[in-house]
């Protein structure tokens, strides 16, 4: 297990649940050994649940460029944006091709190809989040990099295909 996966999970494990009664990090022991794919599960609290529907407006409004970055990074196995429940906040979820050994390492560089592709887009995001990092994020991504970082759940990705990369698999549809 990574070692910010093990803290989580000690932390989890001795503490249950978060004051709210919810657990907060969690391992369930679904990675497998050596596997390509790492997650991300970033957590962007709004400033107020009244926001929701304009960010996800904005979000619709760049769709277009967040799918042509995702497909021209060829490392992004699947993306998504999930509203809570109840529109306190915004999960960007995602699986990439990374290392797991260097998981804060795979991450930062991760996060620096978003900087580089979408920072405007992020600017976009970020104006409704609270305690956001401080914008342009191209022109602080180390600011961007350490809120994500602080704002990623850590939750260990299942893949059926553990050792394949979005490489191999365009490789592959490609010669069929």
């Amino acid at each position: 297990m990574h070692p910010r996966l093990q803290r989580h999970h000690q932390t989890v494990t001795a503490s249950a649940a978060a004051p709210g009664g919810e657990p907060t990090r969690f391992d369930l022991g679904l990675q497998v050994e050596n596997q390509v794919q790492c997650g991300l599960f970033l957590v962007l609290p709004l400033k107020t649940p009244a926001q929701m529907g304009a960010l996800l407006s904005t979000i619709q409004g760049v769709a277009g460029t967040v799918h042509a970055a995702l497909r021209d990074l060829h490392y992004v196995h699947f993306a998504r944006f999930v509203p809570a429940p109840d529109g306190s906040a915004l999960y960007v979820v995602t699986e990439f091709d990374g290392d797991l050994d260097t998981y804060e390492a795979s991450m930062q560089s991760y996060l620096m190809d978003f900087v580089v592709t979408l920072g405007p887009v992020f600017d976009a995001m970020l104006d409704f989040v609270a305690g956001a990092p401080r914008l342009p994020v191209q022109q602080y991504p180390r600011d961007f990099i350490r809120f994500v970082l602080a704002h990623n759940l850590p939750i260990p990705v299942w893949s059926a295909a553990p050792d394949t990369t979005v490489i191999d698999i365009l490789a592959r549809r490609r010669v069929l």
